[in-house]
């Protein structure tokens, strides 16, 4: 299921017969794609990567060289887990850096990254992970496996989060942080472990949210927890994933 004519594929790149491959990719050399894997159109991938296992990949990707994707889960001392029919989905239009790891599900069927992502060097991305749309996560940045990633969140450097957490979206996690509770939505959290320090202003900004909306969620998210239902959005969405999620980050930095 392999087009040579439309793709342009290195002769030492090692492809299995039951991979499917659309058109116009690049493959380079000693790239290793073997197993249950269906690749789109215009995909870049560089040298010395692994695809492994049960893989599904989109369009206009580029994985950039000594990429690792589709292996097991890490599981420690309990034994690595392959679940026959998981897979590893991966959208389109996400840059994957050198040296990046991508694993595949042990519990869920999916190990889940969406679209529009970037993911710097030495990032991880484990077992049953599930990263939303234009997601960056920065370089050295970790998650545990099963963690939810939510759109437009930014994962700083060096940064760690402990598995099964979730990050609400447009959240910015600060350099270095760790964080052991889940991460509300719009906000900024730094330090070991993370704290609260306001909203991601700058990030919103960016992405096009209202001033006015960004600048009053700013002045009154020290009054947050309260009982009281606020006319602004991010705020109310704020106070919606803490009703849904007990063990979220609820500290502010003083």
């Amino acid at each position: 299921m392999i087009n040579k004519e439309t793709n342009k594929i290195h002769s030492t790149a090692f492809i299995s017969s039951n991979v499917k491959i659309g058109k116009n990719n690049e493959i380079a050399q000693n790239v290793i794609i073997e197993g249950n894997i269906e690749i789109g159109d215009n995909n870049i991938i560089g040298p010395n990567s692994v695809f492994t296992n049960n893989i599904k990949i989109g369009s206009d990707n580029k994985f950039y060289g000594s990429i690792s994707v589709g292996t097991l889960g890490e599981m420690g001392t309990k034994g690595d887990v392959f679940i026959e029919e998981g897979l590893v989905e991966i959208g389109s239009n996400n840059v994957f850096r050198e040296f990046m790891t991508i694993n595949s599900p042990g519990r869920r069927l999916k190990t889940i990254i969406g679209n529009n992502g970037y993911f710097m060097a030495r990032s991880h991305i484990p077992h049953d992970a599930n990263i939303g749309d234009f997601v960056t996560m920065a370089t050295n940045s970790i998650i545990g496996g099963g963690c939810v990633v939510n759109d437009f969140a930014y994962l700083g450097l060096g940064s760690i989060t402990h598995q099964w957490l979730e990050v609400g979206k447009y959240a910015m996690v600060g350099m270095q942080a760790v964080n052991n509770k889940d991460i509300p939505p719009y906000c900024t959290v730094v330090g070991i472990p993370s704290k609260i320090v306001g909203i991601n202003e700058i990030g919103l900004l960016r992405r096009g949210i209202n001033p006015d909306i960004v600048n009053e969620a700013k002045i009154k998210l020290n009054s947050i927890w309260e009982n009281q239902h606020f006319s602004n959005a991010i705020l109310n969405e704020i106070r919606s994933f803490k009703i849904e999620k007990p063990n979220c980050l609820t500290k502010f930095l003083k």
